[in-house]
């Protein structure tokens, strides 16, 4: 089994009543006394009667007042299976599919245990999970999340639903140099709503085959003034080419005053060693000249693998624990550093986090901070303290089952709270890709040994032709 800590947040998708169906049985259930139930019969149907109007009502047998036809011994396998040819002798389509009422029960038992984050995959959502988690994959090029409860413009309704937006466009992918923003809304994937369409359902319909186009309707917030009401919106339609996009996690970049700025967007299997020879360039300097400084940028990063997280965290820290998980027996397992992952850095770090920041990204972040290896800066983290399984399924799919919760090594249990900053500054999310903000500016204060930010921006230069960025 594979082990994940990855922050996905996804929502699964749910089966609304129309208002016009809950009204006509409210109605005609009135009609029926205080005490009638479900007659017995060898069928799982009641008996059907067809009235003069063409109405169907199911008779009311007289029984006991307060009584109610159920037996305690539920056996869920003949249960499931009962409801399985139920649905498939009486429901108003005659052709119904096995496949989806099938995973419609997966999904609805996995519902029922009240945890986001353990889900069904379908072997196309599996073979996307295991595609991603290996760096290298065909999309627009971003990153991808649902909100919930989301209103936007009229063009947004029904509001109060999720819908998938754009946390991230990846740099060089087709999102990118089509324009797509952090915080567009996607509202339609080729003519398909996107209301309480789950995350891995979006990616699903946003993938396809290289060089094949796929169109989404985008909403763009243009203001945020102090009355919601006078939100102004951006809708369009956007035609972009499926392409193959190479995710290499980690860019090194060096900023003004030989401080080195290293940004990690996730853990997938490639983090572990980008990471290492991003860290052996901090050591070797800037063209001969020392790293005065580490800035080690989380922000945006939803997690990952949790194995890579440890490997991670083993690079600053040589002993001890870098997480531990709380086990479903009550036991507690101590995952500790790799001696031989660490590079004994000597120089300061710190760490920046936003809101976005989650799940193996809080685990590294929280073994820095509880061991004293840097300084957190920036927003509170987003609180996903969850350890998942991938088991596999016959059929291809898989279940992502949470198994444990993690704590940080002083025992910190971080779920829905997040990690807070050491000093706390909110980001400014238009500029900070370009290298300019003011988390990164308090970054560069705090290792220039400045108590205040300064005012200004910083501009980050690519690594020399002598030393080629990984990304």
């Amino acid at each position: 089994m594979k082990i994940s800590s990855r922050g996905a947040n996804i929502a699964v998708l749910g089966l609304a009543v129309g208002a016009a169906f809950g009204a006509g049985y409210g109605a005609r259930a009135n009609q029926y006394p205080d005490n009638w139930r479900w007659p017995e019969s060898s069928s799982p149907i009641a008996p059907l009667t067809r009235t003069a109007d063409g109405n169907v009502m199911v008779q009311p047998v007289a029984a006991q007042k307060g009584t109610r036809a159920y037996k305690p011994d539920l056996k869920p396998y003949e249960t499931l299976d009962e409801v399985r040819r139920a649905i498939k002798d009486n429901f108003v389509k005659t052709k119904v599919d096995d496949t989806e009422i099938t995973y419609g029960a997966i999904r609805g038992m996995l519902r029922s245990l009240g945890d986001r984050f353990t889900r069904f995959l379908t072997p196309e959502d599996y073979n996307e999970f295991l595609t991603s988690n290996k760096g290298e994959f065909v999309g627009i090029g971003a990153r991808i999340d649902v909100k919930d409860d989301y209103a936007g413009s009229p063009q947004a309704k029904p509001w109060g639903g999720s819908r998938p937006y754009i946390v991230d466009p990846i740099q060089g992918g087709p999102a990118e140099k089509a324009g797509l923003k952090r915080g567009d809304i996607i509202l339609a994937i080729d003519g398909k709503s996107t209301l309480d369409l789950s995350q891995d359902a979006t990616v699903a319909y946003i993938r396809g085959e290289r060089g094949r186009a796929v169109k989404l309707k985008i909403e763009r917030k243009l203001n945020s003034p102090k009355n919601p009401r006078d939100t102004k919106y951006n809708v369009f339609d956007i035609d972009l080419n499926r392409d193959t996009i190479e995710m290499h996690p980690v860019d090194l970049k060096w900023l003004p005053g030989d401080i080195a700025w290293l940004k990690l967007d996730e853990f997938n299997e490639k983090t572990d060693v980008e990471v290492g020879q991003a860290l052996k360039k901090v050591v070797a300097g800037n063209d001969g000249k020392a790293a005065k400084g580490l800035i080690f940028d989380m922000r945006d990063n939803p997690g990952g693998l949790l194995n890579a997280a440890v490997d991670v965290g083993s690079r600053f820290i040589q002993s001890g624990p870098i997480v531990i998980t709380h086990e479903r027996n009550g036991q507690e397992r101590l995952y500790k550093a790799e001696p031989d992952h660490f590079m004994n850095l000597k120089i300061p770090v710190t760490v920046l986090v936003d809101r976005y920041s989650a799940s193996a990204a809080e685990i590294v972040t929280g073994a820095l901070k509880d061991t004293g290896k840097a300084t957190v800066i920036g927003e509170q983290s987003f609180g996903k303290a969850s350890v998942q399984v991938l088991v596999d399924l016959k059929n291809g799919g898989a279940l992502v089952i949470t198994t444990a919760k993690y704590l940080t090594p002083s025992k910190f249990d971080l779920s829905e709270k997040g990690i807070a900053p050491d000093i706390a500054v909110q980001s400014s999310p238009e500029d900070e890709k370009t290298g300019r903000g003011a988390v990164l500016q308090r970054a560069v204060d705090f290792i220039n040994g400045k108590k205040e930010s300064a005012t200004g921006a910083v501009t980050a230069k690519a690594i020399p032709e002598s030393a080629p960025s990984e990304n």
